[in-house]
């Protein structure tokens, strides 16, 4: 399975009303309502269970030592203007710990869940039609892109990081290991449609199958403070 195979959680996102915005450039802390962080944790059951669980450009990571673990998926926004490979997306943020010590894991079915890493994301809004083959289903492969120049790695402690990706093909990877650089026509029709722009937080070889903090060593926020397109 590929790192970005994780499409299971974005089939939720369907079911997520947002509100939409025009401009191409913002500093996100302005539009609260704008954006909602979307997270995973095992039930009782066992089942596992998808769902926003705050809205806003701040969120307390989730417990992944609790005896119901919970991760940190994707903290989105809907963006439904037009884009193109000239195109910059800019994002700054804050992770600010209860200790310096405070400490994070990744969802452990990422193969290694002591690696945990945040990258920038875009979803276009393209007619489902099963070529997401990965996945199953009726995923539309030119739907799931992540920024692949471009990494944050979490440590212990507080910290201020700035990612900046431009949107040229050679910089993105789709959910099925595809290279955005491998079908150029396939990305620039996402780029024109998009539904959603925003970050994914993932562990091992999964971009996107979540983190959270370790409950044992203390508590932890993610702020997003500013979020441009240029």
């Amino acid at each position: 399975m590929h790192a970005k195979e994780k499409v299971a959680v974005l089939s939720s996102l369907a079911l997520i009303a947002l509100l939409s915005f025009t401009t191409t450039s913002y500093a996100a802390s302005a539009l609260p309502a704008q954006w909602s962080a979307y997270g995973q944790n095992t039930l009782p059951n066992g089942h596992l269970n998808f769902h926003p669980f705050d809205h806003g450009t701040t969120f307390a990571f989730p417990d992944a030592t609790s005896s119901s673990p919970a991760y940190v998926n994707y903290l989105l926004g809907e963006y439904t203007a037009s884009l193109t490979e000239s195109n910059t997306i800019s994002a700054t943020f804050t992770i600010t710990t209860s200790l310096p010590t405070t400490s994070f894991l990744g969802n452990p079915d990422g193969g290694n869940p002591a690696i945990s890493f945040v990258r920038l994301f875009i979803q276009a809004n393209l007619p489902e039609d099963g070529s997401a083959s990965c996945v199953g289903g009726h995923k539309n492969v030119n739907n799931y892109w992540w920024a692949d120049v471009s990494a944050y790695t979490f440590a212990p402690g507080s910290a201020t990081v700035t990612m900046t990706v431009n949107l040229n093909n050679v910089n993105w990877s789709g959910i099925c290991g595809n290279p955005a650089s491998s079908n150029p026509a396939g990305f620039d029709l996402a780029l024109a449609n998009i539904k959603y722009v925003g970050i994914s937080f993932g562990s091992g070889y999964f971009f996107s199958n979540g983190l959270g903090v370790d409950g044992t060593t203390g508590t932890a926020t993610f702020t997003l403070t500013s979020f441009a397109i240029s």
